[in-house]
């Protein structure tokens, strides 16, 4: 999924205002516990906005019992899927793209989604010559203070760039004052 909402990018931003890896709205992420204020947005955590996006995926499929309409109101909305049911009176995802219940966009999202992990499953059976970045490696240290971001690549001998790829939820070039302590990668 976060490769359709985003291409794994951590500071992806929509017209419609969804930020980060997983696109959250501003309070469907405060609703998971991604906090965002002056000087950080947890959507573009890709740590904490994974577990929220598990979370939020979770309680659409025990809303839905059905894993294409949880998908499917993860790109809608749920109001916009439990219209759709209601207005068509059937509970099934297939059903629904061939009314006009729902907009075009959600119709693609799911066969998108399916598609996506065929493809990423096995890329060059698809034309596709993929060379796999090496996982991410960091270590965390908790800061009491606020900590200016060139000082942690400095002290850490990495590129300021590295530290901001390792933090996006961070909107500067400071950790947060606003904390009695700051986990930074």
């Amino acid at each position: 999924m976060a490769h359709q909402e985003s291409a794994f990018k951590n500071n992806a931003y929509s017209r419609a205002r969804a930020k980060g890896m997983w696109q959250f709205m501003t309070f469907t992420g405060r609703k998971y516990g991604l906090k965002r204020d002056t000087w950080v947005d947890e959507r573009s955590d890709f740590e904490k906005a994974t577990r929220s996006a598990a979370a939020y995926l979770k309680d659409l499929y025990e809303r839905y019992g059905d894993w294409y309409l949880a998908m499917a109101a993860y790109n809608a909305g749920e109001g916009k899927i439990d219209r759709a049911i209601r207005h068509s009176g059937k509970k099934d995802y297939w059903h629904l793209t061939k009314t006009r219940t729902i907009r075009s966009e959600t119709k693609y999202y799911v066969p998108a989604i399916l598609a996506s992990i065929l493809i990423d499953k096995s890329p060059e059976d698809y034309g596709f010559d993929v060379e796999i970045d090496p996982p991410l490696r960091w270590e965390t240290i908790e800061l009491d203070r606020p900590t200016d971001l060139q000082v942690i690549a400095e002290g850490t001998g990495v590129s300021l760039e590295e530290i901001r790829a390792l933090n996006p939820e961070l909107r500067g070039l400071i950790t947060p004052p606003n904390v009695p302590a700051y986990t930074a990668r």
